[in-house]
């Protein structure tokens, strides 16, 4: 992660509000403008984002101090929010029944373009800005390791400065942001669909990091899953002096565990699942009455990630009948393998080309180089002009 001077952003982030600015342009204008003046327009753009390179930068640090688990982002939610009511974005809160959730939207009629980037954070990921190698600035407390302090400054600096252009050109249109709740969990965006909130959105963009400006279209390359939580339930019983009145539920998960790690052997060489035991029983010397396990089931095609679930369930049943438990299951979250659109790829690529790569510091490339240097990764540093 990297720390960069408050009072002046990033080119590289410039280049991404650009990047995106002349992506929802493009896509935006383009039905309701001659193609000339889209060009004129997208210069426009540019010196607006330029005029908020603070406000973005701004952004960028405060979900970055913020750091805050998924379902538990509050500080980051009001901070959004109240930005977005403030240059007059209307806020709707609480969406979809999730506490954090929101949706802001600007304007009126068609197109209706949506922003969308992920907010939450991973655990243990607490690092200290612009040091490459691992030093946390809280012992074992959360972090953005993934980079999800960075979307939504590119889109929100984006939506203003296109949102300025509209209100002076008077150009129909509505301007949708969106945050990923929870995403580290799949915990949120199959709810968004669920409720609507997508059912006349005509091309969502979203943002997410990565180490160099790209698009793609068509199947991504990437997987799905079903996130789900294994519930054991058994009987108690004091495990020294009367143990043969206990069904273990921690005896289920471990079942369980170990006939999945046995199935491993014989699944499909593109799945990955992996699993955490999330209740374990109280205390060694109580035969634990109730225990879970939560597993990510990923391969790439609905029917794949359908089946690998057929065979999680299977397992459960077998270690609650070799324990004499009973056990429920929760679908935590669910995304299925993405399938992108290629006319607005391609517009991407056209306006990447137009942007270019950043113009990078010494001092960039040095962390960026220290930072390949720990991760045992080829030394390039980082792609030039």
């Amino acid at each position: 992660m990297v720390k960069l001077h408050s009072h002046k952003i990033h080119t590289y982030e410039k280049s991404l509000f650009l990047f995106l600015l002349l992506v929802v342009m493009g896509v935006t204008l383009h039905a309701q403008i001659e193609v000339q003046q889209v060009e004129k327009l997208k210069a426009d753009a540019a010196a607006e984002v330029e005029k908020n390179a603070v406000l973005g930068q701004q952004i960028n640090d405060m979900l970055f101090s913020f750091s805050e688990l998924g379902f538990q982002e509050y500080e980051t939610f009001n901070y959004l929010t109240s930005l977005l009511e403030k240059h007059g974005f209307k806020v709707e809160k609480g969406i979809a029944g999730i506490p954090t959730a929101w949706i802001a939207t600007w304007g009126s009629g068609k197109p209706v373009i949506a922003l969308g980037s992920d907010v939450d954070c991973i655990p243990k990921a607490s690092q200290k800005p612009g040091v490459a190698y691992q030093d946390p600035i809280v012992v074992g407390a959360p972090g953005h390791g993934e980079g999800h302090n960075s979307g939504q400054a590119l889109n929100i600096i984006s939506a203003l400065a296109l949102k300025k252009i509209m209100e002076r050109d008077k150009i129909k249109g509505t301007i949708m942001l969106w945050p990923g709740i929870a995403e580290e969990l799949v915990g949120t965006k199959a709810y968004y669909v669920r409720a609507g909130y997508f059912k006349d959105v005509d091309a969502c963009i979203f943002t997410h990091v990565a180490n160099n400006l790209g698009v793609g279209y068509g199947d991504s390359g990437g997987n799905g899953l079903i996130s789900v939580k294994f519930n054991f339930e058994g009987a108690a019983a004091h495990a020294a002096s009367a143990p043969w009145r206990g069904r273990s539920a921690l005896d289920a998960v471990e079942l369980m565990n170990i006939g999945w790690n046995f199935r491993r052997e014989h699944l499909e060489l593109t799945q990955r699942s992996h699993y955490v035991i999330s209740d374990g029983g109280d205390q060694p010397n109580v035969v634990p009455s109730k225990a879970s396990v939560w597993y990510y089931f990923r391969e790439r095609t609905y029917p794949a990630i359908k089946a690998l679930f057929d065979k999680g369930m299977k397992t459960a049943e077998g270690a609650a009948l070799m324990t004499d438990t009973k056990f429920t299951y929760e679908i935590l979250g669910s995304a299925w393998p993405g399938h992108f659109n290629k006319p607005m790829a391609e517009a991407m690529y056209e306006n990447i080309k137009k942007v270019g790569l950043p113009t990078w510091t010494d001092a960039d490339q040095l962390l960026a180089k220290a930072t390949q240097i720990e991760l045992k990764a080829p030394q390039g540093g980082r792609p030039c002009r």
